[in-house]
């Protein structure tokens, strides 16, 4: 459990107006529980005391910070759209009331698969058959033919250090398989499910498409530092025998690792943060 009186959200500067309604909101609670809030001084972040921990999304402005964090071992909570009813930015069925926010401590994404129980990931499921919101998990293909790679956004590229990576990643495919290769850049309007249909894999780095592709039946190549790593592969070499792997532990773990708004700010988040 992590006491909200000693952590830091910061804000950036240039939000939304519906990223900075939710950001202040969660602020304003932050501060009544005897924690603090950052607005866009990358400076005074970085001088926060060691006792205390930043809360920060995903810009690359926070590339250098977060890489000394991690040398040095100091906590930090990263925080981003969540993985499963994503109020936007996603091909599976939405959530409402603002949908859902994954938070990770010291990772981008979720890192292990925990002993969790199944109400959370139960609770997604509601719907009935014909109900466009219902969420459902397919069964693996086995049998597809071509690969799909989704490239990640630009920032996503800059706050990694991994730019070009489109490029690298289909040179290195096409010397090792004679497959079709698929390209899905980050702004393609074609449904998810569309691409994957028959699909001998998906390639991406962090996209959260390889958890979505992962519910969808399609097995994943990603980097090590993707949540659907645990249920995938993360060496290109062996591109032509991905696994199968059992997957309820993982969307156990995966519900635990989001949270709505109002568990952002009622208190589930801190008593639930891994």
């Amino acid at each position: 459990m992590i006491d909200p009186a000693t952590v830091c959200l910061f804000i950036p500067d240039g939000l939304t107006k519906f990223k900075n309604g939710l950001f202040n909101r969660i602020g304003d609670k932050i501060k009544r529980a005897g924690g603090c809030v950052i607005r866009g001084d990358y400076a005074a972040l970085d001088s926060l005391p060691d006792a205390v921990i930043p809360i920060v999304g995903c810009s690359p402005q926070l590339r250098p910070l977060i890489d000394r964090w991690r040398a040095c071992g100091r906590n930090r909570i990263q925080w981003d759209r969540g993985y499963v009813r994503r109020i936007f930015a996603t091909w599976l069925p939405r959530g409402a009331n603002g949908g859902f926010y994954r938070w990770h401590l010291n990772s981008f994404q979720m890192q292990t698969i925990r002993d969790v129980p199944s109400d959370r990931w139960e609770s997604l499921l509601p719907g009935n058959a014909s109900d466009p919101r219902r969420l459902t998990v397919l069964q693996w293909n086995m049998q597809g033919d071509h690969i799909v790679v989704a490239e990640p956004s630009p920032t996503y590229q800059a706050s990694h250090g991994i730019e070009g990576w489109l490029r690298r990643t289909t040179i290195a495919l096409r010397e090792m398989t004679k497959r079709k290769i698929v390209v899905r850049g980050k702004e393609c309007q074609r449904p998810l499910g569309d691409d994957l249909r028959n699909a001998h894999c998906l390639v991406t780095h962090g996209s959260i498409a390889a958890v979505e592709a992962v519910i969808l039946g399609c097995p994943v190549f990603v980097h090590p530092d993707s949540a659907a790593s645990l249920v995938g592969l993360t060496d290109l070499n062996k591109i032509e025998t991905p696994i199968y792997p059992e997957r309820e532990r993982w969307l156990h773990s995966l519900a635990y690792s989001q949270f709505s708004e109002p568990e952002l700010v009622d208190g589930t988040l801190w008593r639930l943060l891994d």
